[in-house]
């Protein structure tokens, strides 16, 4: 099978003298097939070449000034370097280079795995990340989203470079995005881009898709370390990037809880009015991608007062739902969100980012006047209709993080 075409994706971003690069394969956790392989693969990216080791690489990045990253996520596996606008050759060069000719050395595989590992051990000790994985497993199971992208420390320390290279070698399969932004030459980039990346060669099949996700039960008690807090998730699944309705229901995110400061509904009634909680807030479309998002309201309270949380929660979600909102909820929700706009247009690494998302999504996120009108056109009517399509409080699911010995007594 041959892999699709590569995309490049030039902007001239004038300001400081910088470039920025991207360079993103279309696999990732969704896809692997050995939990934690999309991240450790991102990451082996920029250990080592044949002819460079990760410390020659380190130096003469450090000599250049460059900035060289390089991770996996759930929906791909991508590298970054960020450089001198005069160095923009250099910086192409590097990361077509790390990309195809990443020699994934055994000692930087196994020093990374157990890097990751300790990782997620940290993140396990911590009671709201700790619940948070719980949330989303009763979401998810048995999609990838539903564990976390580390996988298991034993799933981790089991991988090895050949695994690495057989991961990259299939992502190359979907199809390779390039972005660039900041004081070049739009034709002259493109140009030198599309022909280091060269004509898609015959490989190996693309990794199969996930599978649907079906979640588990309505409720989940979760035990942790916290002494003295509990953990509140309500929500279900929504919508993903891709849906009609995502403006809207963005809109109903702000509406319900996941502006800045202390507005939005959850908030103003958990943590204001009521006094249950030091932290609150609701999102309708969290980690909406390829995949859908989630419906999910946060509160961290106590063991004592999370039930009465818990109702408040669900009683707001289900006003939403059946009451529908008011004009001045949804004009100050639509400023909000044409309010924040320009300030993820300002830097060369901004808009790289920005044109990758746009190219994986096949949304052009990157036209600030396709956004406008987009939230323009949204009435009310329109984003109480997404409301009714997309939120149904009687598939709620609640999972609560409480102290060990709280939870054993629960």
């Amino acid at each position: 099978m041959t892999a699709p075409a590569p995309v490049v994706r030039v902007k001239r971003v004038e300001g400081a003298q910088v470039v920025a690069v991207r360079l993103s394969l279309r696999a990732g956790g969704r896809e692997e097939p050995l939990p934690g392989l999309a991240l450790l693969t991102g990451r082996m990216l920029t250990e080592g070449t044949p002819t460079r080791d990760w410390r020659r690489i380190a130096e003469q990045a450090e000599s250049k000034g460059m900035i060289l990253q390089s991770n996996g996520s759930f929906e791909n596996v991508s590298l970054s370097i960020d450089a001198l606008a005069a160095d923009w050759e250099m910086a192409l060069d590097w990361a077509v280079e790390l990309l195809f000719d990443a020699a994934f050395p055994e000692d930087r595989c196994s020093w990374l795995a157990r890097q990751a590992a300790a990782e997620l051990e940290s993140l396990t000790d911590q009671p709201d990340v700790k619940t948070a994985w719980g949330f989303l497993g009763q979401l998810y199971a048995p999609h990838p989203r539903s564990r976390p992208l580390h996988g298991s420390a034993e799933s981790l320390l089991a991988l090895t470079p050949t695994d690495c290279a057989e991961f990259r070698r299939r992502a190359l399969a979907h199809g390779i995005v390039a972005t660039v932004a900041g004081v070049v030459d739009e034709d002259a980039v493109r140009e030198r881009f599309l022909r280091l990346l060269g004509k898609p060669q015959n490989g190996a099949e693309p990794y199969p898709g996930p599978p649907e996700p079906q979640g588990t039960g309505p409720r989940c008690l979760i035990g942790t370390d916290a002494e003295d807090q509990a953990h509140l998730y309500v929500g279900h699944l929504t919508v993903p990037r891709r849906h009609p309705d995502y403006a809207a229901l963005e809109v109903l995110a702000v509406i319900l809880g996941s502006g800045s400061g202390l507005t939005g509904r959850i908030p103003a009634r958990i943590r204001e009015r009521e006094g249950l909680a030091y932290t609150a807030y609701a999102q309708t479309v969290a980690g909406s991608g390829l995949d859908r998002g989630r419906l999910l309201a946060y509160v961290g309270t106590s063991p004592a007062t999370v039930e009465k949380a818990e109702r408040g929660v669900i009683e707001e979600i289900t006003r939403l739902a059946t009451d529908g909102i008011e004009d001045a909820e949804l004009e100050e929700a639509r400023a909000y969100l044409l309010g924040r706009e320009p300030f993820r247009r300002e830097t060369a690494r901004q808009w790289a980012d920005l044109l990758l998302e746009a190219e994986e999504y096949g949304i052009p996120l990157d036209d600030f006047e396709h956004r406008k009108a987009e939230l323009e056109a949204l009435d009310r009517a329109t984003v109480e209709d997404a409301a009714r399509r997309h939120i149904h409080p009687e598939e709620l699911r609640v999972t609560v993080g409480m102290p060990e010995e709280t939870a054993k007594e629960a």
